[in-house]
């Protein structure tokens, strides 16, 4: 990462408003991974932005352009920025540590798999077996891949006989290109472009999220806040004739809110949809099932069970350890699946945190790879049979042994 100081000087004075901080503010840029982001034309880009943003807002701007979206993440737990601009994925993980999204540039982005001609796949499901090559893991089009498949139930490295992670882009595209891979995910503007030069044809697509976006630290004032919110969304003319924007259009500039990146901050941090070989449940089936007979364990922890939990549902907690993905490695994991009914036709229903929690999904998969006949999922958990407001009870003394 490097870190470029905006000019600001003559462009300051024509804002009223006082300086944002004496300290100026962080601007932050995360970069999509392709071969542009190396080039002078993105830094003049966002070196223009920070131009223009300190100029409306009367302070120093200090411009950051990170390429390594996990260190960028540890910087945004910590509230290092005021001012994130980034991709889909990178503003939807920044509202989980308290980023407010504010503005959108035009556009929006969706993740394709692209199959070449010479491979002959013309479905994702003739896609089973196949090499797949993809850009890196903190791409967007890679986070979207992943998480659709991974909502889809499907574990990719199980799905294809080979997948290999490039650079860029444009070299996942390559490798497809060369033959070294049948299949490649890719931006769906990259990889329709792809297409009209070499054939081949797209057989997956994700669902569209928004361009690129703004998010402001939420325990900035509240005056901050709104003077960058102006900034991006009513700007001074004034402002932009003295410090002008190189490669971003300003005036298409929209609002926007978390409900618009409700599916990219979940994809791939929630459980998939579905479980083959369980039976999805909502609180009231789960409590038509309880009358039946059926037990419901509780996954979460001694503290959570016993400071509140469905009545009736007893204990089994799931230690995780293993990463929160289809395909997880339970050898890293600690379930004593024993504690169950020894009756594999036993009706066994297992609950955890919401959509969000993972132990009961694992919990599930455990039993259904023990052979029982009869599980069911209630991945709404104890958050959704709370707001339907069923029956809970508490149990102090498994609390104390926490």
């Amino acid at each position: 990462m490097r870190s470029l100081h905006a000019s600001v000087l003559a462009a300051a004075a024509l804002v009223a408003a006082p300086p944002a901080s004496a300290a100026g503010v962080q601007l932050n840029v995360s970069g999509e991974a392709r071969q542009e982001i190396n080039t002078p034309q993105f830094q003049d880009r966002y070196q223009s932005l920070a131009s223009y943003l300190g100029a409306s807002l009367g302070t120093d701007v200090k411009l950051a352009i990170g390429r390594d979206l996990s260190r960028e993440l540890q910087k945004m737990r910590a509230g290092l920025y005021e001012v994130l601009v980034g991709p889909a994925h990178v503003i939807g993980a920044a509202m989980r540590y308290g980023y407010e999204p504010v503005a959108r540039f035009a556009g929006e982005e969706r993740a394709v798999f692209v199959a070449s001609k010479a491979s002959g796949v013309r479905s994702f499901e003739e896609a089973r077996g196949k090499r797949l090559a993809l850009p890196p893991t903190d791409s967007l089009a890679t986070y979207l891949a992943r998480g659709e498949l991974n909502a889809k139930g499907v574990v990719i490295k199980e799905y294809f006989g080979e997948v290999k992670e490039h650079r860029y882009h444009e070299v996942a595209l390559l490798a497809v290109e060369f033959g070294q891979a049948d299949v490649a995910v890719a931006d769906e503007r990259l990889a329709q472009e792809w297409i009209v030069r070499n054939g081949g044809q797209i057989i997956l697509q994700t669902r569209a999220t928004p361009g690129i976006g703004v998010a402001v630290n939420a325990k900035l004032d509240k005056p901050v806040k709104e003077r960058i919110r102006t900034a991006f969304l009513a700007p001074n003319p004034k402002v932009i004739a003295a410090a002008p924007l190189t490669g971003l259009d300003i005036a298409r500039v929209e609002p926007i809110g978390a409900k618009e990146y409700e599916y990219v901050s979940t994809l791939g941090y929630f459980t998939p949809r579905q479980l083959p070989g369980a039976t999805l449940v909502t609180a009231e089936e789960v409590a038509a099932l309880m009358k039946k007979g059926a037990t419901l364990y509780d996954t979460r922890s001694a503290e959570e069970y016993g400071a509140k939990h469905i009545r009736g549902a007893r204990h089994l907690p799931y230690g995780e350890k293993s990463r929160k993905e289809v395909g997880f490695d339970a050898k890293q994991d600690h379930f004593d699946l024993a504690q169950a009914a020894a009756d594999r036709n036993a009706a066994l229903i297992f609950a955890c945190n919401g959509p969000e929690c993972w132990k009961s999904y694992k919990a599930s998969t455990a039993a259904i790879a023990a052979g029982y006949r009869q599980v069911y999922w209630f991945r709404g958990g104890f958050p959704e049979w709370s707001l339907k407001g069923l029956p809970t009870e508490s149990a102090p003394a498994v609390a104390a042994r926490q």
